[in-house]
């Protein structure tokens, strides 16, 4: 029934689509994030399995025999009903160390789940951010097409008066077509980032679905240092790794238990299919009832559990190794995701002063080429230079979020 849902919720109409939504979604959705569920409750299930050495093993039976050279005291053929009751009193302390092993892996893939969906969000805002820049660059080049058109009708009834030659007449047709392939490939590049937007969530994005903007600020952040010993503490990855170095260790004395005695007590009830007896000796009971006591101690089993301890301490080594590579990686993912910051920040700042100084600058020169006081070229370098200041102020302003989340990502859990 959960796999129909998630199948029909690809295909249901959104109408209207917020970051917050497509955060919910892709966590609903993802089929990442479904597996990483799926391992979290497949260890819980394992984890069951060890907590039943716990419990006591109840067996019934049925056996049946036929001779072909039956003794004096031997009915063929004969059967036999039996019911055994049997319990662990002492394992060597084996099995608590496996159930305690596996609370670890339990533990490690839960944390391993909040990295997979802290990953996820972060992959769904840079998507949705990238879709919103795709969009506002189709506008800025519908506004530049539009401008060029203008100022080519403009040009041209300017030609027919003997004005101009036709060599500017001819550079505005040149801009103009370059400005339509732009516009082409801005919106091929808006298909793609809905696609890709698509993918994430796993939900289709119809064409009558509006994708809404969003508040695009940031809030100033704390000293490296600082972010660098919260990044330690927080990050799941770590704790996971912490989690499986715990259930190596726990595995091992496990095996440990190994070399010590184990005690079972078992209780088991037989019927057989007739009574053997001759006077009053009886040779077989038609009900019997047994009670024991066993105590088993392994002396010697071929160096296998010294193997099976040598292999868990490399594999514990091998958790360490990762755990140094981990915080080395990360420590190298904060100083770039830090600095990738204060840049985005700086770029925003100038990005909107060339914006305003760029709009003010085409609006003189284009007041000056209809007075006849500028040439075309400097006509089409303002314009170009506007369009290019508003496109680069808009993927300013969604970069520094970006920039802002992936660091928190980095940091914290999550990038919400």
């Amino acid at each position: 029934m959960r796999i129909i849902l998630v199948l029909v919720s690809s295909y249901m109409a959104l109408f209207g689509l917020s970051i917050t939504e497509s955060i919910d979604l892709a966590l609903n959705n993802s089929p990442k994030v479904l597996i990483s569920k799926s391992n979290v409750k497949s260890n819980e299930h394992v984890k069951d399995e060890a907590t039943g050495a716990y419990h006591p093993t109840l067996e019934a039976g049925f056996a049946w025999s036929e001779v072909d050279n039956p003794t004096a005291y031997t009915f063929t053929p004969s059967h036999n009903y039996s019911v055994s009751l049997k319990y662990n009193l002492f394992n060597g302390f084996s099995d608590y160390s496996t159930v305690s092993s596996k609370e670890s892996e339990v533990e490690s893939a839960k944390l391993e789940n909040r990295a997979v969906i802290s990953d996820l969000k972060l992959e769904v805002i840079v998507s949705y951010t990238n879709y919103l820049k795709a969009k506002k660059l189709i506008k800025s080049q519908e506004e530049q097409l539009a401008s060029l058109t203008k100022q080519y009708d403009d040009t041209n009834v300017r030609y027919e008066q003997g004005i101009v030659a036709k060599n500017d007449l001819l550079l505005i047709d040149v801009e103009k077509l370059k400005s339509e392939q732009a516009l082409i490939k801005a919106k091929s590049d808006l298909i793609v980032a809905k696609s890709n937007l698509e993918n994430i969530i796993a939900v289709s994005i119809s064409a009558s679905d509006t994708i809404d903007d969003f508040d695009a600020s940031v809030s100033e952040v704390e000293d490296a240092a600082v972010l660098e010993a919260q990044m330690m503490q927080n990050r799941s990855e770590i704790k996971a790794i912490t989690f499986k170095r715990k259930s190596l260790e726990s595995q091992r004395d496990a095996i440990t238990g190994n070399y010590l005695p184990k005690v079972d007590l078992s209780t088991s009830y037989q019927v057989n299919d007739r009574e053997i007896s001759e006077g009053s000796t009886i040779y077989q009971a038609k009900e019997q009832t047994t009670y024991g006591f066993n105590v088993t101690w392994n002396l010697y089993s071929g160096m296998k559990n010294i193997a099976i301890k040598k292999a868990l301490l490399e594999k514990n080594n091998q958790e360490n190794y990762k755990l140094n590579q981990l915080r080395l990686d990360l420590k190298n993912q904060l100083s770039q995701a830090y600095e990738s910051l204060k840049v985005a920040k700086s770029a925003k700042y100038v990005a909107s002063r060339s914006k305003e100084s760029a709009k003010e600058n085409y609006r003189i020169t284009a007041d000056r080429y209809s007075q006849g006081d500028v040439d075309t070229l400097t006509l089409l370098v303002s314009q170009s230079n506007l369009t290019q200041a508003v496109n680069a102020n808009n993927d300013a302003y969604y970069d520094l979020y970006v920039a802002y989340k992936t660091l928190q990502r980095i940091v914290f859990e999550g990038a919400e």
